[in-house]
């Protein structure tokens, strides 16, 4: 079927451009993005860590002087700035001729120009024992908590450890004061030795002579034993070994040397050094794949060799923008590395030591000037806020090229996706069989048929909604198990489901690319619960939407229901309340990305275990909390029941950072009707209130259980809802209409 008016318009060539890693030189990359907008770029970041550490700030963070935030920037409002999609995944490697990035736990990503700034890790395999012994500086939040539990040690009375940090670099030597200082800070500086050990002649090698006897000076008189001209041969659980045969002994071994390349690099096909960094030219441009680009430590510059310093990848920020984000047939820009560049290297304490060629400074001032440098950069990228782009979308484009939201495009089965898109996804996707299925996708009827087995009900539910996350796979994740919550509810087993999905309008190639990565995250989480997907429909619209109607059975007599509580049940929840207020946030730019992501962690976890530990206690009341809140839900079940309930405010479980959101007035678009429809029915005390109003996807289930049987249905709960916990009991009808006392 068409449309009946023909308003189609062509649409102009966009660009699949995909950032793996989140270094200093993406960073600037999306900086610019978020100020430019290049239209003919569809932008998607694949990154292991959310928040990027700034390397010029990690000793000032190590020795106490910055806090986590200061020194660290957040990519979730950053990409949201940019308008691109952020994955949270870790690259594995490269299929070039299909032009896909490979991830770990998830599919592949597609990609029409790729860049990598993933940065470099210590080699530590060539060395035996350095695995196993030693703790890496990188990835700094491994070594973060690698030394947090050192630190816990001594505090907890371990007798005085000696350190020995390997590497005498800048970074070895920055560590090295930072931690002293750090120590000696918290009282513990007495339970600990530093020696320093490098294969160089002197420490910090790549610097001026007076620069490293200054620093030399300060070693000595901090107690820092420095071993120069010996490489470590083996690390031992309490020794090192060095070149001459010499054994060091040594409780806690840090390792700053010999940055590596990713190992995964070697089996992707791009041209690498012999050290397995990528080959790149003067435009930063893969010197075998013309649309592969790369900064940052993980590069080998052609034109001349470069020290694997941050200094670098911020200037190589730029000039790789411009040749990510120009026009495909506009000319690229070189790099030209600085040859001389200021240095600025602390001691520890407030006080750092400049270079620049031969001239050199140092007092607490230069610190100070340091700390003005470095914040100013960090501003940079921790004050971009979201703009107005469509989570997911693009504009569609006039048909003389130019970009246009009103671009008009046709409406009815007019706005179909395109029948071979939808055919190549589906072929792509693996939907597994299902008994009862009598016509199914594979059959390619208009309608979908299932064979119910005597004694069974036939449990249904539809939700649809739009999408609260960029990524199309998680995204469909997500929304599958939303919509299979009502039937868990019910303690039905799922049986299959019809698909119902709109996606943005784009060139045929990036929508079917995003309705494949749709397929895939809805069809894993129907094959999880036991069910298939038998049928659907997908349309244009302005931004990625996602709808289930889904099938489920359960014998008759053993249906979960609203309205069977009874006065003296205890009331369970099963997942922290939250996601609403979260995800505003996250629009905004305000939310930090460690609450998103537990946020995320949330809304994957399937009420199917709960729901069936939940029948198998002998709880018959159940409902799942979603769009209505804790609150509107419960009441609902009150009204059912005809009883009242009692809410420990202090017992109900709430995301990271939910709490904070409520108390500074940050709430989803939904909440303040759920407040004005459930307020009359209860009295509020605390701002914490606020989140019994606060729209839920995929929450939790809400469950009532006799009072007696409450810490064991916990205890089956806990393995599949590490959230869950008793919130309250049901009371008997005080009035004639249910009320929620509330208690802190």
């Amino acid at each position: 079927m068409s449309s009946a008016l023909s308003l189609a318009t062509t649409v102009k060539p966009r660009l699949e451009l995909v950032l793996v890693g989140g270094g200093h030189a993406h960073v600037e990359v999306l900086r610019q993005a978020a100020m430019k907008r290049p239209a003919h770029v569809r932008l998607t970041v694949i990154a292991r860590d959310l928040q990027t550490p700034y390397s010029g700030m990690l000793p000032g963070l190590l020795a106490g002087h910055y806090s986590h935030g200061d020194a660290h920037i957040d990519l979730r409002p950053l990409c949201q700035a940019a308008g691109a999609r952020l994955y949270h995944a870790e690259a594995i490697g490269l299929d070039l001729i299909g032009q896909q990035v490979l991830c770990d736990r998830r599919p592949p990503v597609p990609f029409e120009r790729l860049s990598l700034d993933i940065g470099s890790r210590p080699d530590m395999a060539s060395v035996p024992g350095a695995g196993q012994h030693a703790l890496p500086v990188k990835p700094v939040d491994g070594f973060r908590r690698g030394w947090a539990a050192i630190e816990a040690g001594l505090r907890d009375g371990i007798e005085k450890r000696r350190i020995t940090v390997i590497g005498a670099g800048a970074g070895g030597v920055e560590l090295c004061l930072a931690l002293q200082h750090r120590l000696a800070q918290a009282g513990l500086g007495g339970k600990a030795s530093f020696a320093l050990v490098t294969k160089s002649a002197t420490v910090l090698p790549t610097h001026p002579p007076a620069v490293q006897r200054i620093f030399s000076g300060v070693l000595a008189e901090r107690g820092v034993a420095v071993t120069t001209g010996q490489s470590v041969n083996a690390v031992q659980a309490d020794a090192v070994v060095l070149d001459d045969g010499t054994t060091m002994p040594s409780d806690v071994m840090l390792w700053v040397v010999d940055a590596g390349a990713p190992a995964w690099l070697r089996d992707t096909g791009l041209a690498l050094d012999d050290r397995g960094f990528v080959k790149v030219n003067q435009y930063l441009q893969s010197t075998s794949h013309a649309d592969v680009f790369g900064a940052g430590d993980v590069i080998a510059f052609g034109p001349r060799p470069l020290a694997k310093a941050g200094v670098f990848a911020v200037r190589e920020g730029p000039v790789l923008a411009h040749n990510l984000l120009g026009s495909p047939d506009a000319a690229l820009q070189a790099y030209v590395p600085q040859r001389r560049f200021l240095t600025l290297v602390s001691t520890g304490n407030q006080h750092a030591v400049g270079a620049r060629g031969r001239l050199w400074v140092r007092g607490d001032w230069v610190w100070r000037w340091k700390n003005r440098i470095d914040r100013r950069w960090m501003r940079m990228y921790q004050a971009l806020r979201p703009g107005a782009m469509a989570m997911g979308g693009m504009a569609p484009a006039a048909a003389d090229g130019s970009d246009a939201m009103a671009a008009m495009r046709c409406a009815g089965c007019g706005a179909k996706i395109d029948g071979d898109i939808l055919r190549r996804a589906l072929h792509d996707v693996a939907i597994p069989p299902r008994e009862g299925v009598l016509l199914g996708v594979s059959d390619a009827e208009d309608a979908s048929a299932i064979a119910v087995p005597p004694g069974q009900a036939l449990v249904q539910s539809v939700d649809f909604f739009r999408a609260l996350i960029d990524d199309p796979w998680l995204f469909g994740r997500i929304a599958s198990l939303h919509c299979l919550s009502d039937l868990f509810a019910t303690g039905a087993a799922a049986h299959s489901a019809l698909m119902t999905a709109v996606l943005p309008h784009a060139p045929p190639r990036l929508q079917e690319n995003d309705l494949r990565a749709l397929l895939r995250g809805v069809v894993e989480e129907l094959k999880h619960a036991g069910a298939t997907l038998i049928g659907g429909h997908t349309g244009e619209g302005m931004e990625l939407s996602l709808g289930l109607t889904v099938n489920g059975l359960a014998p008759v007599a053993q249906l979960l229901r609203k309205g069977a509580l009874k006065a003296g049940d205890a009331l369970i929840l099963t997942k922290a309340l939250g996601t609403g207020a979260l995800f505003a946030a996250d629009m905004r730019g305000d939310a930090r990305a460690p609450w998103v992501i537990a946020a995320i962690d949330s809304m994957l976890r399937s009420n199917g275990p709960p729901g069936e530990a939940a029948r198998a206690a002998g709880a018959i009341a159940c409902t799942d909390i979603t769009g209505f809140g804790l609150a509107g839900h419960l009441l609902e079940m009150l009204r059912a029941s005809a009883l009242d309930a009692e809410l420990s405010l202090d017992a109900v479980p709430t995301l990271p950072g939910a709490a904070d959101l409520a108390a500074r007035g940050i709430e989803s678009t939904m909440a303040p009707a759920n407040r004005a429809a459930g307020e009359r029915f209860m009295t509020l005390g605390s701002g914490r209130a606020g989140l019994l109003f606060d729209p839920q996807t995929s929450g939790g289930l809400l469950i009532g259980i006799a009072a007696d049987k409450a810490d064991a249905l916990l205890a089956a709960l806990r393995p599949h809802a590490p959230d869950a916990a008793v919130i309250g009991r049901v009371l008997p009808r005080a009035g004639a209409r249910p009320r929620i006392a509330l208690v802190d």
